[in-house]
């Protein structure tokens, strides 16, 4: 009978190529998002806005600092026309592909 222990997901989080790999993704990832919207970002507010960071001893966040990056993202209804404007879906293309 086999033996697996309850820690198991912590030690190999602790290995340096599982640490390696994490930061991969994430830089990855930010880089994918920043191709998404470098068309759509005017100003270039949005696209600076993009970035990761260290979340703990672990993992990173992939984040999207813009307060308006949500309405571009998933679409939203003008206030003065009432149009429906459509999103980019940047953030599920950059992560799904």
């Amino acid at each position: 009978m086999a033996y697996v222990r309850n820690n198991l997901n912590e030690i190999i989080a602790e290995l340096p190529g599982v640490q390696a790999r994490v930061r991969a993704v994430a830089l990855k990832t930010e880089a994918k998002i920043k191709v998404a919207i470098a068309p759509h970002s005017k100003t270039g507010f949005l696209l600076s806005s993009v970035g990761i960071e260290r979340a703990n001893d672990k993992d990173y966040w992939v984040f999207v600092g813009a307060r308006y990056a949500i309405p571009v993202n998933f679409g939203f209804t003008h206030n003065w026309t009432h149009e429906r404007i459509r999103g980019l879906h940047f953030l599920k293309g950059a992560i799904f592909g």
